[in-house]
């Protein structure tokens, strides 16, 4: 019977910390919720998970339901890296207050405003089961998604207020978030690449004048190529062709994203073999699009074995499949001139549906 109370005064309180948010911000000061913000905190990461992950296999037009035991393993594994990392910043942030001594801060109200904070994210596999059951109805898991997201952080903003005066509560706030996007950085950029394979429009257009020359249908898409530029087949595996001057070079790589990796990871695995060896003095990244397809645009300068090289990739993901476009600039005289020209070439992909003229 006293198992089945605590279960039951467990589940209420969940209940409330969603549903009532300000009442249940309120007991905050005045009850201990001791380990139920470790399970809350281990629910939360589990539904986040299972949420973002079915959002980025549906976005490739696969089903979640033929990774299932995957799914699942890897929430739970998300689930244990979140509660970790709510008891990190919790207890930080109550070094923080008693260090200040302006503030009385108990541990258990540090712990359980922050972990009871993330409770609608246990009810984020609604939007996994709507995107998992129809593919079509994506965008609209991905906006229930996003409003559970902004609700947590809301409920984040108001438990903290709830146990802090406004001025450090304002500050706690920034310091959670903050502690969040440093113990869990690879999150955040899964739900922003989420949202860029959800809603393409998103990220901004790249605007540059597109370059002239010869007209090649790699694969089922067109690029244009400037003549200057030879072109060739040299059999390297998921290279679909090669182009060269006497100082640069461009390869167009295919490659198939593993099933729970975002544009940027496949961006990152198609850049490793051209970074072997090379050490960036400048590296940047933008998320743009090309012909209303979502780029990962990596631009790099540095050197490899003492060599002045830059480096430009286009990283694009299309559904299940992606290609990258890789162009390798030596000894530069003007590396911003070269990273100009390789856009003017990427501007010009474009799916052809398999027609056009082949290259010679």
């Amino acid at each position: 019977m006293e198992s089945t109370g605590e279960l039951g005064w467990f589940r209420a309180e969940v209940l409330r910390s969603i549903i009532r948010p300000q009442s249940f911000a309120r007991s905050l000061a005045r009850e201990h919720f001791g380990l139920a913000g470790v399970l809350v905190a281990l629910a939360a990461g589990v539904g986040l998970s299972i949420g973002v992950d079915t959002l980025v296999v549906a976005a490739k037009g696969l089903s979640a339901f033929l990774f299932l035991s995957r799914l699942l393993f890897e929430s739970f594994l998300m689930g244990l890296r979140v509660d970790i990392s709510v008891a990190a910043i919790a207890f930080a942030l109550y070094l923080i207050a008693a260090a200040t001594r302006r503030v009385e801060l108990t541990l258990d109200q540090s712990f359980s405003a922050i972990a009871f904070a993330l409770s609608p994210l246990i009810v984020a596999p609604v939007a996994a089961i709507i995107a998992a059951l129809d593919p079509g109805l994506l965008g609209l898991a991905g906006v229930i998604l996003a409003l559970i997201i902004v609700r947590a952080l809301a409920g984040l903003a108001l438990n903290l207020r709830a146990v802090l005066p406004l001025p450090a509560a304002a500050l706690a706030l920034a310091l959670v978030l903050t502690g969040f996007l440093v113990v869990l950085p690879d999150q955040a950029s899964r739900v922003r690449m989420t949202a860029y394979a959800i809603a393409p429009r998103l990220a901004a257009p790249l605007v540059v004048a597109p370059a002239q020359g010869k007209r090649y249908d790699l694969d089922g898409a067109i690029l244009i190529v400037p003549e200057a530029w030879a072109y060739s087949i040299r059999g390297i595996p998921g290279e679909v062709a090669h182009f060269e001057t006497p100082t640069a070079t461009l390869n167009v790589v295919r490659g198939r994203p593993e099933v729970f990796a975002t544009m940027d990871s496949f961006a990152d695995q198609m850049a490793r073999d051209e970074r072997l060896g090379f050490t960036a003095r400048r590296d940047e990244r933008v998320v743009e699009s090309i012909n209303g397809v979502v780029t990962v645009d990596d631009r790099a300068d540095g050197a490899y074995e003492g060599r002045h090289i830059a480096l430009r990739q286009f990283a694009i993901v299309q559904r299940a499949t992606g290609v990258a476009l890789q162009f390798r600039f030596f000894d530069p005289l003007d590396v911003d001139a070269a990273f100009a020209q390789a856009a003017a070439i990427a501007v010009t992909w474009q799916l052809s549906g398999g027609s056009g003229p082949r290259p010679p």
